[in-house]
């Protein structure tokens, strides 16, 4: 009988542990952050209110990755009822930029050291200024701990499949510093 009163005891504990750590979670992570971890391979591990969640790892084109683009934007352009990424960087993961859309639109989000980088953060806004295309989401971001470091700009974009990935091509030549005979890394992503 102790035995038993024991066992109940601790599963209780746990019980109550394992509540308070989900309701705590609940109350500290806003209902719209991922925390991602990089796997090694190149694949990732996603933490968020919905759940855990692995990638693979990124597509790898060591030549011609400009000849690939197009058929990630009509994936991400495709009617579907998720959101829809596409991230496209140099395998140093240091220049490139991520794509979103949704059933409503579709987007550009650049991501720039604006204290270390005021030029490149007046590039871009120069270049989708000259396009007649207004920023989106304008907001800095914390970066390994240092608040307001990151700011993340995003612009709507439209036209077709080949008209974004046209425009895709020439922010990554442009504004990233990415040539057509770099390899690339493009990951697609559903939530």
């Amino acid at each position: 009988m102790e035995k038993r009163r024991t066992l109940l005891i601790v599963a209780l504990a746990i019980l109550v542990v394992v509540a308070g750590a989900a309701v705590g979670y609940c109350l500290l992570v806003p209902a719209n952050t991922f925390i991602t971890f990089q796997r090694s391979g190149g694949g990732t591990v996603s933490f968020s209110r919905r759940g855990i969640e692995l990638q693979g790892p990124p597509d790898r084109y060591s030549t011609d990755g400009f000849d690939h683009i197009e058929s990630y934007v009509s994936r991400l352009m495709a009617p579907s009822q998720k959101k829809r990424f596409v991230h496209i960087f140099t395998p140093a993961g240091d220049r490139g930029f991520g794509l979103y859309a949704d059933d409503v639109k579709t987007e550009a989000q650049l991501n720039v050291q604006w204290r270390q980088e005021p030029q490149q953060e007046a590039a871009i806004r120069a270049f989708f200024d000259a396009l007649g295309i207004q920023p989106t989401g304008d907001y800095l971001a914390g970066n390994g701990g240092v608040p307001d470091a990151t700011r993340a700009l995003t612009f709507p974009l439209t036209g077709n499949a080949p008209e974004v990935a046209a425009l895709t091509k020439r922010i990554l030549q442009e504004l990233c510093g990415v040539s057509s005979t770099e390899p690339l890394e493009i990951r697609y992503m559903e939530k």
